[in-house]
């Protein structure tokens, strides 16, 4: 091999050493900054988490919150200052939320992590099938630790509010009850004979009547006098008794 074929080989050889050397620093390089980013991804979801444990912690019932993963392309640089959160929208029955996470360094940037919040809470539930129109009574109902971040409606915690009240719907058994589930029971039907109540001052007659119509407790219905045959409006008051409207 003559002079010149050995100096272009040690060129060659020299060019592949630096060209690895290079890729072995771009290569250093590439993972150092993905490790950062994945560390700032994870502080990212952990401030995220925060915020949501320290919002629910703030009311009553039981929140188990879980952070979505976030996108692997999503570069999170790292922040000099504490990052700060707030929430854009807060549930207090849970679901779907989301925490928008800031940091407010030299360099300031915002990102939106998504979470999902399911909150356990004891509320009434029927603790057997009620037909429709049926009263409540309080061996109906039963207080137990449910997710309400799928329930509709205003739940019920108490059991008082739902006792002497009457079910729109036939429900069944371990039927979540909510406000709009239930009414006040018809205590009055159209064509029944009602006690008619007359007051004026510490004077009070009574008589007898026949509904026009039907209503609840504090309904105005009409009613007629089946003694003098005329029609008068009156609130019912209880169970086939009305109270004449002077």
């Amino acid at each position: 091999m003559n002079s010149d074929n050995r100096y272009t080989s040690s060129l060659r050889v020299k060019a592949a050493v630096i060209l690895i050397m290079v890729m072995g620093v771009a290569s250093q390089f590439s993972v150092t900054a993905q490790a950062q980013n994945t560390n700032g991804q994870q502080l990212l979801r952990q401030a995220a988490l925060e915020a949501l444990q320290h919002a629910y912690a703030m009311q009553p019932g039981r929140a188990e919150i879980e952070v979505a993963t976030l996108d692997a392309r999503l570069q999170v640089p790292v922040c000099q200052v504490p990052l700060q959160t707030s929430l854009n929208r807060h549930n207090a029955n849970g679901g779907r939320v989301t925490v928008r996470v800031e940091c407010h360094d030299d360099s300031p940037w915002s990102r939106y992590v998504a979470a999902s919040v399911r909150v356990f809470k004891e509320i009434l539930v029927t603790s057997r099938a009620l037909a429709r129109g049926s009263i409540v009574s309080p061996g109906d109902v039963a207080l137990k630790e449910q997710d309400i971040s799928t329930l509709n409606g205003h739940i019920i915690m108490d059991p008082d509010v739902a006792v002497g009240q009457s079910v729109r719907r036939a429900v069944r058994a371990d039927t979540a009850l909510s406000i709009d589930l239930l009414e006040a029971p018809v205590l009055v039907r159209r064509g029944d004979m009602v006690v008619l109540i007359a007051e004026r001052g510490s004077i009070a007659i009574r008589g007898t009547g026949t509904a026009l119509q039907a209503g609840e407790a504090g309904r105005q219905i009409p009613v007629r006098n089946n003694s003098s045959e005329r029609v008068v409006q009156a609130v019912v008051t209880g169970a086939g008794e009305v109270k004449v409207i002077f």
